[in-house]
């Protein structure tokens, strides 16, 4: 598997990150994430093409774009 991973896309994630975990109520944040960018209603849609499952859809689309979802994982941490 390609282990290249893309380092301001890693950096990214992680800002929505804490973002979410300095938020006072981070359902709400998270919730108002996806109402204010319309490129997130393709999220959503995947992971309801997954069964509604977020970790099976971050599988699936680890595996679709070749990388090992648990380079990615180790990344975040």
């Amino acid at each position: 598997m390609n282990n290249q991973l893309n380092p301001q896309a890693i950096q990214q994630i992680k800002g929505v990150m804490n973002q979410i975990k300095m938020a006072q109520n981070p359902q709400y944040a998270l919730t108002q994430m996806f109402l204010n960018n319309p490129q997130l209603s393709q999220v959503i849609n995947f992971i309801k093409s997954s069964g509604g499952d977020m970790q099976q859809a971050f599988y699936n689309l680890a595996k679709q774009m070749n990388v090992n979802p648990q380079d990615v994982l180790n990344q975040l941490k």
